[in-house]
């Protein structure tokens, strides 16, 4: 006879099997291939205890690359950066390790490429690129230090970061290249030669995570599957958490900012730039700037050290931030931005105007 003590038992077997299950999901595809390839080509005669640790984090590596595009530059940058592991998380490491060391190499470069760059767009290009390549190292020391961390507790959300980092990355270096469009000289061309490297390895870094997502998915683990990013009837995302959902639902006749913008002084400041200059850097609760109505006329960015800042202001048609800055009058795409945070650019930022909530 069997009551409540079933529903337990069989609770905690699910939790046993979701835990044993998704701790071997990393190894998954390095197992998968390493037994196969392992037992169509196993060699009669036995292998030292080097050769076979050898043959194995070869096995390993070709396993991890298996899903990449550019399979060759991963097997090779692994082979070269890995040394005999076959854990595969410190396999993945050492990819985002390889492409931190050819951007680094691209950003070293990109200095002696200024004196090739006598169009005035050109040399405004390479600046950019300096700054877009260091935002792209960022990013992949951020994939690196969340795979060292890695919780089985958190899978989706380390996943998830992890593409939202890494595709920043190649967006990055992308942007970087864009800057040269209808520049004249060689600085363009070579630009792309260095970055190549880097650009194919950041890929296989996304290949690589995107493979994991793959095989959860396939395996169909309780609790680790993809869930919906919207619910039907809610308009925010499921990973925006309960305080976060209220923050942003606030109006400025409730909301309690940290400081006040009003171009009539009734604030701490008259413009954006002068209070963005003022917020803490690197806080973990919410800073609340409210933009009280008026036309603010400024180029308005928030740096990297600008985290959790929420800025509110009267309404679309009641609060405008604008700028003039344009490809016309020769400044590249990249800096005319009217409101940018550091990762991007908030919406519309590339038109005239960026109306605030």
């Amino acid at each position: 006879m069997a009551f409540g003590n079933d529903n337990v038992c069989n609770e905690r077997k699910k939790k046993f099997a979701i835990i044993g299950v998704s701790s071997l999901v990393l190894v998954a595809m390095v197992v998968a291939v390493a037994v196969g390839i392992g037992g169509s080509h196993r060699e009669s005669k036995p292998e030292s205890s080097h050769e076979g640790q050898i043959s194995t984090t070869s096995k390993s590596i070709k396993a991890i690359c298996q899903p990449t595009d550019y399979r060759e530059t991963c097997e090779e940058s692994l082979s070269k950066a890995a040394g005999n592991t076959t854990d595969p998380s410190k396999l993945v490491q050492a990819g985002f390790k390889v492409a931190i060391e050819a951007l680094q190499n691209a950003v070293n470069n990109s200095a002696t490429l200024k004196e090739l760059a006598k169009d005035p767009m050109a040399r405004q290009a390479l600046d950019n690129c300096r700054e877009l390549m260091d935002d792209a190292i960022a990013e992949l020391e951020h994939s690196f230090d969340e795979i060292e961390s890695f919780q089985v507790s958190k899978f989706e959300e380390y996943v998830n970061n992890l593409k939202v980092w890494l595709s920043a990355a190649i967006t990055y270096q992308q942007t970087c290249l864009d800057g040269f469009e209808n520049t004249t000289g060689p600085a363009g061309d070579k630009m792309k030669e260095f970055l190549m490297a880097s650009n194919q390895l950041t890929s296989n870094g996304l290949a690589m995570v995107d493979g994991i997502t793959s095989i959860l998915k396939d395996l169909q683990i309780p609790g680790l599957t993809s869930r919906r990013l919207l619910e039907a009837d809610d308009k925010f995302p499921s990973w925006v958490t309960a305080g976060k959902r209220k923050l942003l639902q606030e109006t400025p006749a409730t909301i309690k900012p940290e400081a006040i913008v009003a171009q009539d002084g009734s604030g701490q400041y008259k413009t954006i730039a002068e209070a963005v200059k003022n917020i803490p850097k690197k806080k973990n609760e919410t800073f609340v700037l409210y933009i009280k109505e008026g036309v603010y006329k400024e180029q308005v960015i928030l740096s990297r050290s600008h985290t959790h800042v929420l800025m509110i202001g009267d309404g679309p048609t009641k609060t405008k931030i604008t700028g003039n800055l344009n490809y016309a009058n020769g400044v590249q795409t990249f800096k005319t931005a009217t409101v940018c945070k550091y990762y991007s650019c908030l919406e519309n930022c590339y038109g005239e105007e960026t109306n605030t909530k």
